[in-house]
């Protein structure tokens, strides 16, 4: 069985953001169900975007959409919501953040992603958020980025510390981190460019995820995208990694391109290792479907 944790839709009510902002035609529910067939994915969880740094960019369906597409196909969609740290309820004195939250696990949504504003991860306003999601069960899909880069997601530096940090004032929420810049702290492996950026960094450390990843029981994988399999298939003791936290790496695609797109190659790599004993049954089992099934019930 395939669980996708990361996928979106692109305003399908509206596919001229599409057409004009990515080049390309409307990904719709019917697109993704057709994808998912294609690859024996039973489920998919439908992720929101709503930040001012990436909604516009990517024209990709909001909150309202994706609860609409997932009670017409129950069986095969799940839903997560999304709140932007700057929204003016977000306050400790306003009850009203609370009362959001409820209204969205009341709708059915099941956790909080793909979170993308850019604010530091330890930001007060992010940690109220996290708190929240914490005591309403609702685990977080994340999207970084660095502090000096123009682009979209929570903000850290080199070795995660400000995730760290939250981490530690939020020991009840699970964090699933995901984008290149978490997942290049597999190896430690930064970037010519990051090296020149950050020469003197005290955070910077090879093979940070390990240490975390052992460190705090709240820190969870999502391998979506592009990074999660590049960081992996190129570090040797990629397939180790999963084996070792096999129970906190849950399975995605991050897709929203197109009914003839390639297979996402993170399909195959599991597959790979599964079939080259590089994995065992149970720890695949557990990434492409039972880590969201605990996850979530």
């Amino acid at each position: 069985m395939l669980i996708d944790i990361h996928t979106h839709l692109t305003l399908n009510n509206y596919p001229e953001f599409a057409k004009a902002m990515l080049g390309r035609p409307a990904f719709t529910a019917d697109t993704l169900l057709k994808r998912m067939d294609m690859e024996g994915i039973e489920r998919s969880v439908l992720l929101p975007l709503i930040s001012p740094e990436n909604v516009d960019f990517y024209g990709v369906a909001g909150n309202s959409e994706c609860l609409d597409a997932a009670r017409r196909h129950p069986d095969r969609f799940d839903v997560f919501c999304n709140i932007d740290p700057r929204t003016m309820i977000n306050k400790a004195s306003d009850r009203r953040i609370r009362t959001l939250f409820e209204v969205y696990r009341d709708l059915g949504c099941k956790g909080m992603g793909e979170i993308c504003g850019g604010l530091p991860v330890d930001d007060e306003r992010y940690i109220r958020l996290f708190q929240l999601a914490g005591e309403f069960k609702m685990p977080l899909i994340f999207h970084f980025q660095r502090p000096d880069e123009w682009t979209y997601g929570a903000i850290d530096d080199p070795g995660l510390p400000r995730l760290e940090h939250a981490l530690q004032l939020c020991p009840d929420t699970v964090f699933l981190g995901h984008s290149p810049c978490f997942w290049n702290e597999i190896d430690g492996d930064l970037s010519d460019e990051e090296k020149n950026r950050y020469p003197n960094s005290p955070y910077v450390k090879k093979g940070k995820l390990w240490e975390l990843f052992e460190k705090y029981p709240n820190l969870w994988g999502d391998c979506s995208a592009g990074s999660g399999h590049r960081a992996l298939s190129k570090d040797p003791k990629g397939y180790e990694f999963l084996e070792k936290f096999h129970e906190k790496v849950c399975f995605g695609t991050d897709r929203f391109t197109a009914i003839d797109e390639p297979i996402p190659p993170i399909i195959g790599y599991l597959k790979e290792g599964l079939d080259s004993g590089k994995l065992s049954q149970e720890a695949y089992d557990c990434i492409t479907h039972k880590n969201y099934l605990r996850l979530t019930k």
